[in-house]
């Protein structure tokens, strides 16, 4: 799976997924293209689960924390992570 996380102006974040390449371009397609917004993608659950987990990614600090827990809440709804608080 793609994961991706959109980080409009003003907005909250908000993560989602592809299944693939195909399906990525299908899901931009049907939006009108890519977000007029930063956006960060990653390739695959690997990826996505070590970024989440990279305390020094600059993106989570001071209000990137609602952008981490997006990414987060994706993963959880995919079930690459368990919800364990």
């Amino acid at each position: 799976m793609i994961y991706l996380l959109e980080l409009p102006e003003g907005q909250a974040p908000y993560a989602w997924f592809a299944y693939d390449a195909a399906d990525l371009s299908a899901k931009l397609d049907a939006r009108g293209g890519p977000p007029a917004c930063e956006m960060r993608l990653w390739p695959d659950e690997e990826s996505a689960v070590l970024a989440l987990e990279d305390d020094t990614e600059p993106l989570w600090h001071g209000p990137g924390w609602r952008a981490r827990m997006a990414l987060r809440e994706q993963l959880i709804a995919t079930e690459v992570l368990a919800d364990e608080v």
